[in-house]
């Protein structure tokens, strides 16, 4: 049945209100609130935490003794060179200013990348016979956080490093306390 206006002409039946478009996009916008957060909420449960340490205030307390060993670090002119490409691997060197720096066994490093443990590196440097350490570090690119010591302590040398391609391929890290001008 049609209905008629006051000018006496039928007019058109109201669609039912699931045809109106307003309605969808009313009804969208909190929908896809409820999907987003549920997506969300699932990667928060789902993905492990890996940017907080969990000895996170021992490692702040340590804070003073990792200065005192960044200053024997700097006195000894402790540097680092990475040599190669993020594609094909680095050679690590690190040596001494000093020719009386000697050191019992290997050094630790450890590539720290700022937010994914998952692509953090470890490896152990060993004495070239020349009074420096060496090691090969697998390709890896990026920002990171370098941490090298011996592995018998005495000094420390931590020092943010871009692993990215440039034309020398070569990146040189050097010690120098904390606040020292780059």
């Amino acid at each position: 049945m049609t209905a008629a206006t006051g000018s006496g002409r039928p007019t058109a039946p109201e669609p039912p209100w699931y045809r109106h478009p307003m309605v969808w996009l009313i009804i969208a916008i909190p929908g896809s609130a409820v999907l987003v957060g549920s997506l969300l909420l699932t990667l928060a449960i789902v993905t492990p935490e890996s940017v907080v340490r969990e000895d996170y205030y021992q490692a702040g307390r340590t804070i003073n003794i990792d200065l005192r060993e960044t200053h024997q670090a700097a006195d000894l002119g402790i540097s680092a060179t990475f040599q190669g490409h993020p594609d094909d691997g680095w050679l690590l060197r690190v040596s001494p200013r000093r020719a009386d720096t000697a050191v019992e066994g290997g050094l630790e490093v450890l590539l720290a990348h700022p937010t994914l443990a998952s692509r953090d590196r470890e490896i152990a440097l060993s004495p070239d016979g020349r009074g420096a350490w060496s090691g090969m570090l697998e390709p890896i690119g990026g920002r990171h956080m370098l941490t090298i010591r011996p592995l018998a302590g005495g000094w420390l040398l931590r020092r943010e490093v871009v692993l990215e391609s440039s034309d020398d391929e070569r990146i040189e890290v050097s010690a120098r306390p904390w606040g020292a001008p780059q």
